[in-house]
């Protein structure tokens, strides 16, 4: 999907890059606000024995088990991406928004890392409807910015070597979500103790 809706694509298929992107980022917004507000409502239904102690303490467990996850297994057993014949059946700001909903909403797409459930629990446990929609909203923006990566494809060359750059980095952005991981799991564990 994000080579799908490059520059290179929008104008072939007669449409502004910039506007199906600012749809889709909106999208991914909307759908992380929405899955982060009902996950941090649903929050306030967990015991209230719950302190604060335990809340960190099961996001310091939570963060280390995602590290562990994303350095040793890298796989979720279902993979799912956005149906790419949206991209010939609708307009660009439904196919926009429709992608973003479902990047933002999170396990709607392909969850290919630990990240995207230490998220959900992280909105949960803030037990807040607010705080909730607070995470899944900086959860939907770093997902939706991604497809800026491909704002250079200008032609079929530009977008071969925007695959090759993806591969290549591939392994690094995986070790990436993993230190982002093991630091959610350490920053929890300090608060706890402090």
């Amino acid at each position: 999907m994000l080579t799908s809706i490059s520059p290179l694509g929008e104008r072939a298929r007669g449409n502004r890059w910039s506007l199906t992107v600012t749809w889709l980022v909106m999208g991914t917004l909307a759908g992380g606000a929405a899955l982060g507000a009902v996950l941090g409502g649903l929050g306030r239904s967990l015991p209230v024995t719950l302190d604060e102690n335990w809340r960190l303490s099961a996001l310091a467990l939570a963060g280390a088990a995602a590290a562990i996850w994303d350095l040793k297994v890298r796989r979720f057993p279902v993979r799912r991406q956005v149906n790419e014949d949206w991209l010939s059946a609708f307009r660009p700001w439904v196919y926009g928004w429709g992608y973003g909903l479902q990047l933002g909403a999170a396990v709607a797409t392909a969850v290919n890392t630990a990240l995207v459930p230490m998220f959900m629990l992280a909105a949960l446990l803030t037990r807040d409807l607010m705080n909730g929609l607070l995470v899944g909203v900086a959860f939907g923006a770093v997902r939706g910015l991604t497809v800026t990566l491909s704002r250079r494809v200008r032609n079929a060359a530009d977008l071969r070597r925007l695959h090759h750059r993806l591969d290549t980095l591939a392994h690094r952005a995986r070790r990436l979500g993993t230190l982002a991981a093991a630091l959610l799991a350490a920053v929890s564990a300090v608060a706890l103790v402090t």
